[in-house]
């Protein structure tokens, strides 16, 4: 190595970067020769390898060495060496081992005290973490928790029925209930007919409640100021749209079997148990349904109140007079009430089986099976 820097400082001048240093002159010229070459200060690149992480020479040649002893016949290197492998019984083994590698000038005390550390450590692992106490609330946020999961099951019980919800609004059908017209409701429709005000567009309908409140006031006005011919001009056109609507619906409902609309019926009552509304789905009513028996306190309670005897009296007030009159009636007086009954069951029993009749298989057209037909069937 020292060789070949002195060949190196003989080919190539000094450069200026290199730092001579200074040394005191000797009287041998070949010593001077090789204490005045040129000391590096900095780092230069080694010889570039051919591939990144290639071993560096004296690895390689380390590695060579093990090779050509191994190839040798006499080197242990041949042998296989098999891993040592632990039994099961082995781990206590090691753990009697530590405590007995303890200082045996220790006293069983001590040595207890010494074992208390890891029980301890032990126990906080396996230790759960306590569970978290909800907070206190107050008044308000409990009923707007209550409100809350109520609402959502409510929500829930709805998503659930929402089928079921779809299946029977097509069985309850759309009849054209009949509208419940009266002198004001026309006067009041004519005149928003004929109203600027309620055709505004834009700006104007952002203010639409505030627009219907004073044209609502400006109508009740002019409605106080009317003639009573004129009164009685808007409730013609009431009657006689209210009469119109009831003869629309009664085609309507006369356009539909009678069995059609008992289970529209049906599934009107289904409605409004599953989403809680009494008035959105109302009973269709049908002259041709079957009639329930009336009991005798019925016909009595109908009797009297056709009577006329209890005009302006409260309807509370009816019901109390009429119950004391029934329980003040003898044997006698009651069973002709009771035989009105018993001819109001017959009349039931009759139109039981008229629609009975009617929905069989034969009325629609379907031959019923012949009784001997079916057995051999059967």
């Amino acid at each position: 190595m020292f060789g070949r820097r002195v060949v190196v400082s003989l080919r190539f001048p000094p450069q200026p970067r290199l730092l001579l240093t200074p040394f005191q002159r000797q009287p041998h010229a070949a010593s001077c020769t090789l204490l005045n070459q040129p000391q590096r200060t900095y780092a230069t690149p080694g010889r570039p390898r051919k591939v990144v992480g290639e071993p560096s020479k004296p690895v390689k040649r380390a590695v060579k060495r093990a090779a050509a002893k191994a190839t040798d016949p006499d080197s242990p290197a041949k042998e296989i060496v098999k891993p040592r492998k632990r039994s099961p019984a082995a781990k206590p083994a090691t753990a009697k081992k530590a405590v007995a590698a303890l200082d045996e000038t220790a006293t069983p005390d001590e040595a207890v005290v010494k074992k208390a550390p890891k029980t301890a450590k032990k126990a906080t692992k396996t230790a759960k973490k306590a569970p978290r106490k909800p907070k206190a609330l107050t008044e308000e946020q409990q009923v707007a928790k209550t409100t809350r999961l109520e609402k959502s099951k409510a929500n829930a019980a709805l998503k659930v029925d929402k089928a079921k919800i779809k299946s029977l609004k097509v069985v309850a059908l759309k009849p054209p209930f009949p509208p419940r017209r009266n002198a004001w409701n026309v006067f009041l429709a004519e005149a928003g007919r004929s109203a600027e005000s309620l055709r505004g567009t834009g700006a104007q309908r952002q203010d639409r409640n505030k627009v219907m409140s004073e044209f609502t006031q400006a109508t009740a006005a002019e409605w106080k100021q009317c003639t009573p011919a004129l009164i009685e001009h808007y409730n013609h056109l009431a009657h006689t749209a209210t009469d119109n609507g009831k003869a629309e619906f009664l085609r309507w409902v006369e356009s539909h079997p009678r069995e059609t609309i008992r289970a529209a019926n049906s599934a009107r009552l289904h409605l409004r148990r599953l989403t809680k509304k009494i008035y959105g789905w109302p009973q269709i009513h049908d002259e041709r349904a079957v009639k329930q028996v009336r009991s005798p306190y019925i016909m009595f309670n109908i009797a009297r109140n056709a009577s006329g005897d209890f005009k302006s009296i409260a309807i509370p007030d009816r019901a109390k007079l009429i119950a004391k009159e029934w329980a003040a009636l003898s044997e006698g007086e009651k069973n002709n009430y009771r035989a009105l009954t018993d001819e109001d069951k017959k009349r039931h029993r009759d139109e039981l089986q008229s629609s009975r009749s009617a929905s069989s298989p034969s009325s629609v057209g379907i031959p019923e099976e012949v009784p001997e037909q079916a057995a051999a069937a059967a």
